[in-house]
């Protein structure tokens, strides 16, 4: 998105769509000029604007023989991201709706920076639909067998941002809003797409793409290398696939004088089957869903690079599909690892974990990392013990924890810290392998896959994100349209930041 900004105080009201956001507060309208304060407060009577409620109201006038449709925008009373989201959204489909794509926003109310920074990014997440194919004839019969043209979308695209007060670092925190928003969709999109066009192959070069955009490095190791390498239990999962597989590592080392090198370790399944324990149909079709985590970090890398922070960060994705095949991995089968350590392997559908395994002994074993962030749509679990909203998190380390909640804090990404307990890792044992890629007991399953990974990490300060509820939406919400939410690339955005200070 475009952005250009005004002082409240040299605006001359001429832009032919106009937003005007204000806290409850400030419902009053003080902020405007008496003329014009009173023209809106009539034009207002006759909505109600309570207390408790956000509220985004549109109206038409005629000002000096010219046309304005204005949008006014009320946050209900102490708001926080979750309403800024809500909001946000509603004014973006109102925008939509009346085919806005250049917008002045006068913002009237004081906002701090934390406030300014969600509120612009918010608004510029919003604009994210995943409607490229879309608009080719849709359900109904064509006549003649005539497809119509794909009809115009309109999204905005140029804002004009009307301040009526300033903040420290007023530039520097605008920018981040929109390049982390810029970052989130990227995510959102990499998940959005179907496997048949997000393969193994296809992410490596969307993040080729992106490292080559945003300023950073890439490594992408092919099915040779990968095996090569001793890379066993990602090569058990790949295997199965006619796709091959890719290790995708990027590094972005913008502070040469921190020996902290954070490794933000991404789940790559593009697609799962479910292996030999194969899932019922209706669990698959969103099964391309199954690299969210893959598309955190590759988001969070991103936006990290876009905004040259001073941070040492590499990310790690192990890229491949979990499909059936005479050369897929079985249940029951013993396979290696990168680490050493033998696997059983009880259930091929708890394919995520192998490949987490030897993703993260890569990290400390030969980019020695410094501490380790994973991040996966990793259990079924873990949604019921949580629900579709909320991240599980695991950690053996308050520090990067607290630095996780703090980017949830930010994001509006929510988080649980879930127990990190040596006892439940005791139920990972397996009587024929060092470990075994399930737990003896179905009960607590969130909890002993992310200490499977745990397991592999070479005794690192790490956290486990297990981000299966929300990382794909069914349907839409109040702050989400159906589809990819983008989860867990702010937080790794905003935690990096944190763990690099």
């Amino acid at each position: 998105m475009q952005y250009s900004q005004v002082k409240l105080q040299n605006y001359d009201w001429q832009d032919e769509n106009i937003a005007i956001l204000i806290k409850d507060e400030d419902k009053e309208l003080n902020f405007l000029e008496e003329n014009l304060r009173t023209e809106f407060k009539s034009l207002l009577e006759d909505y109600e604007l309570k207390s408790d409620e956000t509220k985004v109201i549109d109206f038409l006038t005629s000002r000096e023989g010219k046309k304005h449709r204005f949008f006014l925008v009320k946050l209900q009373e102490g708001p926080h991201i979750q309403v800024r989201r809500k909001a946000m959204r509603e004014l973006e489909c109102k925008l939509r709706e009346r085919k806005v794509e250049d917008l002045a926003l006068v913002i009237g109310s004081k906002f701090c920076a934390k406030g300014l920074s969600s509120l612009l990014n918010q608004l510029d997440l919003a604009t994210y639909r995943f409607d490229m194919h879309l608009g080719h004839g849709g359900p109904n019969p064509n006549p003649n067998n005539e497809l119509p043209e794909k009809p115009e979308t309109h999204v905005l695209s140029n804002l004009k941002l009307v301040l009526s007060s300033e903040i420290e670092n007023q530039e520097v925190v605008i920018d981040e809003a929109f390049k982390l928003a810029e970052a989130v969709k990227l995510s959102r999109y990499l998940v959005d797409q179907p496997a048949n066009l997000m393969t193994p192959e296809i992410l490596a070069e969307e993040a080729k793409k992106a490292a080559e955009k945003y300023g950073f490095e890439i490594e992408i190791k092919e099915k040779d290398e990968i095996i090569d390498m001793g890379m066993e239990a990602f090569w058990a999962v790949a295997k199965g696939s006619d796709n091959p597989p890719r290790f995708i590592v990027m590094r972005y080392l913008n502070n040469p004088d921190s020996d902290e090198k954070i490794a933000l370790v991404g789940k790559g399944i593009c697609y799962d089957s479910g292996g030999y324990a194969i899932k019922p149909a209706s669990g698959m079709v969103t099964m391309h869903a199954d690299m969210g985590g893959s598309a955190a970090v590759i988001g969070a890398i991103s936006a990290l690079a876009a905004c040259q922070e001073k941070v040492n960060v590499v990310a790690i994705v192990a890229a491949c599909e979990n499909m059936i095949s005479g050369d897929a991995n079985r249940n029951g089968d013993i396979i290696g690892s990168l680490a050493g350590k033998t696997i059983e392997v009880l259930n091929t559908d708890a394919e995520g974990r192998l490949t987490l395994a030897d993703a993260v002994t890569y990290a400390q074993k030969f980019e020695k990392a410094t501490k380790i962030i994973d991040i996966a749509t990793l259990t079924g679990a873990c949604v019921v013990a949580l629900g579709t909203d909320i991240a599980g998190v695991i950690s053996n380390d308050d520090e990067i924890f607290n630095a996780i909640q703090l980017g949830s804090d930010l994001s509006g990404d929510k988080v649980w810290r879930m127990p990190n307990d040596d006892e439940y890792a005791l139920l990972n044992k397996s009587r024929r392998a060092d470990i075994s890629n399930t737990g003896s007991s179905r009960w607590g399953g969130m909890i002993t896959a992310g200490l499977f990974v745990r397991a592999f990490t070479g005794g690192l300060p790490w956290a486990h994100i297990d981000i299966a509820g929300p990382a794909y939406l069914d349907g839409p919400t109040e702050g989400y349209p159906a589809g990819a939410s983008g989860a867990g690339a702010a937080i790794l955005y905003h935690a990096t930041k944190e763990l690099c200070k």
